[in-house]
C-alpha cells in the first residue's frame, strides 16, 4: 500500500488528522512541529467557585512538567486556564494531589508545593528542597503534609495561618524512595510507607522530630512499599504489598485489604504501633487525595461528571434535569513528550509520546499528522518490512502492527487490542520497561529486553516466536543476573549478541558495576559467554552490525567500540569528545543507518561514524537539542526534540534509503 492510499485509509478512524505546520531553520534542518498536541490530567476534583457552583479543577501536564490549572464549571459552561507563575520541572512531576476541606487544591512538584484557589482564581507557591511530592495528607489541624520523593522528605502548610515548614530528606538509601500514603493521627504523629526496593513503614512527629521505624534493617520486605490509613477512631493502620497507583485513598484501602496472601498488619497511635489480625475493620476519615490518577467526582449541586478526557479535548456533564452538556475543552499546550520516532517501509515517520501515551503518524510527502490513542507508552518501535513492532510500558507489551492492513486503533486496555495492530503478549514483572526490539534475519523471533518492575533488579528477555506464536520470557537467572538487557545485534548468520544495563528497575538498587557484553543462544534461550566491553561502563545503550560483519556499540552514551565476533575481542574504542553525550531515550536508537553508513544522533550534534579507524567524519550542529532518535528516510535524518519532530539533511548528502 503507497503512503498516500495509507493515510486515507487511517483517516476516517477515531484520531485526530491534520497538516503539521512545517519550519525551515536552515542549514538543512525543519521543524515538523508538534506531533500530540494535547495534556495530560494529572490530578482533579470538584472545588466550588466563588459564587457556591460546583467546578472541576484539573492539573494539566505537556512534555514540560505541569504547567496550569484547567477549570470547567459546567452551570454557567465557563471554561478557563491559569498558568502556573513558574516554570516547570518535568523531572518533578505531580505525583500527588489534595483538595483540602478548605476549598483549596494542593500538589508539590518542580520542588515547590502549590496551592490554587478554585474561588479566588489565585496561586499560592512555597519553594522547598529538591524533589516532588508522592503523598498528601490533611491533619486534623488542617494542616497540608506531603512526602517527597526521592529522599523521604516532609513539607507541611497550613492554610489559615500561612505557616510553611520544610523538614528536608528525612530518610537516605542507595536508591530512590517511593511512598503512595501519609496519613496523619489525632495526636500529631505522621505515618508513611516507603518502597520500592525495601518497604519501610515510618513514624514521625514534627514537633519533637522524633522519627520511629517498624522494621529492624534485616526484615524489611523486599520489592514491595509501606501504606498507611488514618481511621475516624483517630488511629492510624498500614501494611505492605505492591506498588501501584491509586485514585484515592479510598482506593488504595481497598486494594490493600485485597493482597493475597494477606500481609501483616499494624496499628499505630502516638508513634507506637502494634500487631494486628488480617485487615482492619475501620471506617477511613475522609481526606480527599491521591496518587497521578487521582481523581474526585463528586459533585454537589446536582450535576453528575459523565465524561472528563483532557487528552480527546471532550468533557460531558449531566445537568440536574437530565440533560447532557458537552464542552470542547479549551486549554493551551506544548504537546506531548515524543518518546520514539522510526520511519515505516511505506516512507511514513511514526512513534509514541509520553504523558498522555498517543500514537502518532507523519507523512513528509504532504505533511499531515496524525495523533491517536496509543493506550501504552511506546518505548521500543521496530519497522520490519510491513509490520511496525512495538514494546510498551507499563507492563512489557508486545504489539504488531501490520501497515498493510486497516488500523482499528487500540482500545483502552492494551490485552483487548485483537484487530490491527493486534496485542500478542506482556513480558509482567520480569521486564515492565521494554528497551529494545530485535528481529533474527530470517524474521521468526523477534527479542525484547528492558528492565523490570519497579523496586526489582535484573531483567527478563522476551522471545516471540512468529511461527508457532509461542512467546516466553527468559528470566534473569539464565541471563546476566542483576542486570537488564538494553541493546541486542542480530548477525546474518544467526548468532545473537547484546549488552546490558546495571540500571535497576525504577525505584531499584543498583547491584552491578559493570554492563556485559554477551552472546546469547535462542535454541537454549540462555547466554553462552559475555565479557566486559568498556572497562566502568554501567549501560551499553546502541549496537548495530556493520558491513564487514563486526558489531559497533555506544556505552554511557559517549564510549564507541567495535568488537569482532571472529576473536571475541574489542578491537578499536575511542570516546565522543567534543561532541558530548549521545541523544537519549528509553528504547535507544543512537545510531541511524543509510545503508552502510551509520550516524550518531548526539544531544547538539548530528555525525558521520567512521568505524575503520575509529573516528567521525561529516558533522553537522544542530539548532535545537536532540532528545530522541531517530531514523532515516528519503535522504533525511529524522528526530524529536521535546514534543516536535525535526529532520535533517544527511550531513555528507548520503545516498536516499530507508531504514
Amino acid at each position: 500500500m503507497k503512503k498516500l492510499s495509507l493515510i486515507k485509509y487511517m483517516a476516517g478512524l477515531l484520531m485526530v488528522s491534520g497538516a503539521a505546520s512545517a519550519a525551515d531553520l536552515g542549514n538543512g534542518f525543519i521543524d515538523h512541529g508538534v506531533c500530540s498536541p494535547v495534556s495530560s490530567n494529572k490530578g482533579a476534583t470538584v472545588a466550588t467557585d466563588a459564587d457556591g457552583n460546583d467546578m472541576l479543577v484539573c492539573i494539566l501536564a505537556d512534555y514540560r512538567g505541569a504547567n496550569g490549572i484547567y477549570t470547567v464549571t459546567p452551570a454557567t459552561g465557563k471554561q478557563e486556564f491559569f498558568a502556573l507563575p513558574f516554570a516547570p520541572d518535568a523531572s518533578y512531576a505531580v505525583f500527588s494531589s489534595l483538595y483540602s476541606s478548605g476549598n483549596r487544591y494542593y500538589s508539590l512538584h518542580s520542588s515547590r508545593l502549590t496551592e490554587f484557589d478554585p474561588a479566588a482564581k489565585k496561586f499560592r507557591v512555597f519553594p522547598t528542597h529538591r524533589g516532588m511530592g508522592m503523598a498528601m495528607t490533611e491533619a486534623d489541624d488542617g494542616t497540608i503534609w506531603t512526602v517527597t520523593y526521592p529522599d523521604s522528605g516532609l513539607v507541611g502548610f497550613h492554610p489559615e495561618t500561612g505557616r510553611f515548614r520544610d523538614f528536608g530528606p528525612l530518610r537516605k538509601e542507595s536508591w530512590a524512595q517511593y511512598h503512595r500514603t501519609i496519613a496523619a493521627d489525632d495526636a500529631g504523629w505522621l505515618y508513611f510507607g516507603v518502597g520500592n526496593t525495601r518497604a519501610q513503614l515510618v513514624a514521625y512527629h514534627p514537633e519533637n522530630g522524633k522519627k520511629v521505624e517498624v522494621f529492624p534493617e534485616n526484615e524489611r520486605p523486599e520489592g514491595a512499599c509501606g501504606v498507611v490509613f488514618r481511621a475516624e477512631n483517630g488511629k492510624v493502620y498500614g501494611t505492605v504489598g505492591p506498588y501501584y497507583n491509586q485514585r484515592d485513598t479510598a482506593d488504595a484501602f481497598a486494594r490493600a485489604k485485597a493482597i493475597k496472601p494477606a500481609p501483616q498488619w499494624y496499628e499505630f497511635h502516638r508513634g507506637e504501633s502494634r500487631k494486628i489480625d488480617g485487615p482492619p475493620q475501620i471506617t477511613l476519615r475522609p481526606v480527599v487525595t491521591g496518587s497521578q490518577g487521582f481523581y474526585n467526582y463528586r459533585m454537589r449541586d446536582g450535576w453528575k461528571v459523565d465524561l472528563f478526557n483532557p487528552v480527546e479535548r471532550r468533557a460531558r456533564f449531566i445537568d440536574p434535569q437530565g440533560k447532557s452538556v458537552t464542552f470542547n475543552m479549551e486549554y493551551p499546550s506544548e504537546g506531548a513528550h515524543i518518546s520514539t520516532v522510526a520511519a515505516t517501509s511505506d516512507g511514513l515517520i511514526t512513534g509514541g509520546t509520553s504523558f498522555p501515551m498517543r500514537n502518532y503518524v507523519y507523512n513528509p510527502a504532504d505533511g499531515t499528522m496524525i495523533n491517536r490513542n496509543g493506550c501504552v507508552q511506546w518505548n521500543t518501535v521496530l519497522p520490519w518490512k510491513n509490520h511496525v513492532f512495538v514494546g510498551g510500558y507499563n507492563g512489557g507489551y508486545l504489539f504488531d502492527w501490520r501497515l498493510d492492513e486497516k488500523f482499528d486503533g487500540i482500545p483502552r486496555f492494551a490485552v483487548q487490542a485483537r484487530g490491527n495492530p493486534r496485542y500478542i503478549a506482556h513480558a509482567g514483572k520480569a521486564l515492565i520497561r521494554p528497551h529494545v526490539l530485535k528481529i533474527t534475519p530470517d524474521g521468526r523471533h523477534l527479542l525484547m529486553g528492558g528492565t523490570p518492575e519497579y523496586g526489582h533488579t535484573g531483567g527478563g528477555l522476551a522471545v516471540w516466536d512468529r511461527g508457532s506464536g509461542d512467546f516466553s520470557v527468559v528470566p534473569n537467572r539464565d541471563l546476566i543476573e542483576n542486570q537488564s538487557v538494553y541493546a541486542l545485534a542480530m548477525l546474518p548468520d544467526g548468532r545473537i549478541f547484546g549488552g546490558t544495563t546495571v540500571e535497576a528497575g525504577t525505584g531499584g538498587k543498583v547491584k552491578s558495576k559493570e554492563a556485559r557484553f554477551f552472546q546469547f543462544d535462542l535454541a537454549s534461550r540462555r547466554i553462552v559467554w559475555s565479557t566486559v566491553a568498556v572497562p566502568g561502563a554501567g549501560t551499553i545503550h546502541d549496537l548495530t552490525v556493520l558491513p564487514d560483519g563486526k558489531i559497533l556499540g555506544i556505552a554511557d552514551k559517549k564510549e564507541f567500540f567495535v568488537f569482532d565476533p571472529a576473536s571475541k575481542q574489542v578491537v578499536r574504542r575511542w570516546n565522543s569528545g567534543e561532541y558530548g553525550l549521545a541523544a537519549w531515550q528509553q528504547g535507544p536508537r543512537m545510531f541511524v543507518r543509510d545503508g552502510d553508513d551509520i550516524y550518531v544522533l548526539f544531544k547538539r550534534h548530528i555525525v558521520k561514524v567512521d568505524p575503520e579507524r575509529g573516528g567521525f567524519g561529516a558533522a553537522v550542529a544542530s539548532p535545537i537539542e536532540i532528545h530522541t532518535g531517530g531514523d532515516c528516510l528519503d535522504g533525511r535524518i529524522y528526530f524529536a526534540s521535546g514534543s516536535r519532530l525535526y529532520s535533517c539533511r544527511l550531513p555528507d548528502g548520503g545516498a536516499a534509503q530507508s531504514n
